[in-house]
């Protein structure tokens, strides 16, 4: 039986917020389950990746998280648009990256808009492309690439 739009806006919105949780919980398999194979990946516009990556590529790209103490990915504003098995959720994003050493604090704060493209196969719904469009970094692109550089440096002692 098709559902309803309301059931389906509601479905996409929940694959948003799964996705933001399944990243601060570092859940690769939550993740992994989530995304189609390939993904369709644009973080560009934040110095990073851009094109189609396997889903695990993707999931092994994001371990350098298990560097930082603590991450989260808030969404709001969320605008699902739906048809028929595809749809399209936009969303505003601030996405904070929290590490200790010591006394020093390290911080990664990026705000901007998330784009989650998705499908729905076997009557779930997947993301098969997100792209980040970078509105601006608290503390500015020195900040956020020092927290980021630390915490590459202890990820692998912190998986």
């Amino acid at each position: 039986m098709p559902s309803s739009a309301n059931e389906d806006d509601l479905a996409v919105i929940d694959a948003i917020h799964s996705w933001c949780a399944a990243i601060d919980g570092r859940d690769w398999a939550a993740l992994e389950a989530l995304i189609t194979d390939p993904i369709f990946i644009d973080y560009s516009s934040n110095g990073s990746t851009e094109g189609l990556l396997a889903a695990c590529e993707w999931t092994d790209r994001l371990r350098v998280l298990h560097g930082f103490d603590k991450t989260l990915h808030m969404v709001s504003n969320l605008r699902p648009h739906v048809d028929g098995d595809t749809a399209i959720c936009t969303s505003y994003v601030n996405a904070m990256h929290f590490l200790m050493e010591g006394e020093e604090e390290f911080h990664a704060h990026a705000c901007g808009q998330y784009r989650h493209d998705l499908i729905r196969i076997e009557g779930r719904w997947r993301i098969k492309g997100a792209t980040f469009l970078l509105a601006g970094r608290h503390g500015g692109h020195k900040e956020f690439e020092r927290a980021f550089a630390k915490a590459r440096e202890l990820a692998p002692q912190r998986m």
